[in-house]
């Protein structure tokens, strides 16, 4: 049966007119349709809607397969790299990176095959390219253990130091619960996946007390806020509240509600436990204290509370609130 409608029959005409260079492009152009069509489209996540690791905004996207991905400029905007000079044709510039015998080293086969075959996905009508989050903690990793081996190059200090940067704040499941919460997506994520972030941070029973926040790190705050301590005084009972502003709130976001949940307080306003005691040795206390490390040096780097401030949104970002006049 043939076709001879007037909307075909305009058509082949249309076709007649156009060159051979031009038929060839609207075929290729049709064929990249075809195939652009089996990767997996953005379900959430938006340029305007990036996550931030420490000044830096990184576009992320949570993919209808449940991959959280950071697309390949987000990628290298996050470790400080150029997105021009010198290129390898067929590469691409975090490939090239990781290839350099410098780093190569430290780069696993498995993490290299991931960076030599970005993620194709679909953002609406367009095509991008990104790497799962895990790729992002990989390659950090790699870069400081070469930083510390002494073979970086002088112009790569730069891309170390985003890399500390990186792991001081973030592990690999605080990455996924940052993303979800930029994206959106932990509106839609099923409860089982939130389970397995928990799962990662929380111990079923809590264990007996140790100390992960040194002595060191309450008279910092103390100092920078201008606050007297003595063996008679406990000091401000906003010092507590404090403590919970700068390292509780900043672990993945269903973890401080369920510690407040497993760990109540009394009558009186006080806990049995302390939170941390609760929390899993691999994921939960190594990422609290990280954060203890991290804001400890950043008070001791203060002359006061103004100071502190300005360093704290330098590092984590303007977004964080606190309440700088707090009452003794």
């Amino acid at each position: 049966m043939t076709d001879d409608t007037p909307q075909s029959k305009g058509g082949k005409a249309r076709k007649a007119l156009l060159s051979p260079e031009e038929r060839s492009r609207i075929a290729r152009d049709a064929a990249l349709s075809r195939w652009d069509s089996d990767a997996p489209k953005a379900i959430f996540g938006a340029p305007d809607k990036p996550i931030r690791i420490a000044d830096i905004e990184v576009p992320c996207y949570v993919l209808e397969d449940k991959r959280r991905v950071i697309s390949m400029k987000g990628m290298l905007d996050t470790f400080a790299m150029a997105r021009g000079g010198a290129m390898v044709k067929g590469m691409n510039r975090l490939e090239l990176f990781v290839s350099r015998d410098r780093i190569k080293p430290y780069v696993s086969e498995s993490l290299f095959e991931r960076i030599k075959h970005p993620i194709k996905f679909r953002i609406g009508g367009s095509v991008a390219y990104g790497f799962d989050s895990d790729t992002l903690i990989d390659i950090a990793e790699a870069v400081i253990q070469a930083d510390a081996a002494g073979v970086l190059q002088t112009q790569q200090a730069g891309i170390a130091h985003q890399c500390r940067v990186i792991t001081s704040s973030l592990t690999r499941v605080g990455l996924i619960a940052l993303i979800d919460e930029a994206t959106g997506y932990q509106t839609r994520r099923d409860s089982d996946e939130l389970q397995q972030i928990l799962t990662a941070y929380l111990l079923p029973e809590h264990r007996p007390w140790l100390q992960t926040i040194p002595d060191e790190f309450t008279s910092e705050i103390y100092r920078v806020y201008g606050w007297t301590r003595t063996t008679n005084n406990r000091g401000p009972r906003y010092a507590g509240k404090l403590i919970r502003q700068l390292i509780y709130e900043r672990l993945p976001k269903p973890v401080l509600p369920a510690l407040d949940e497993v760990n109540p307080t009394n009558t009186k306003y006080q806990r049995k436990h302390r939170h941390h005691q609760f929390l899993t040795d691999k994921q939960g206390l190594d990422h609290f204290r990280s954060l203890v490390i991290t804001t400890m040096t950043l008070l001791r780097i203060s002359k006061g509370k103004g100071e502190f401030k300005r360093h704290l949104e330098a590092y984590f970002g303007s977004q964080l609130e606190l309440d700088f006049d707090g009452e003794h």
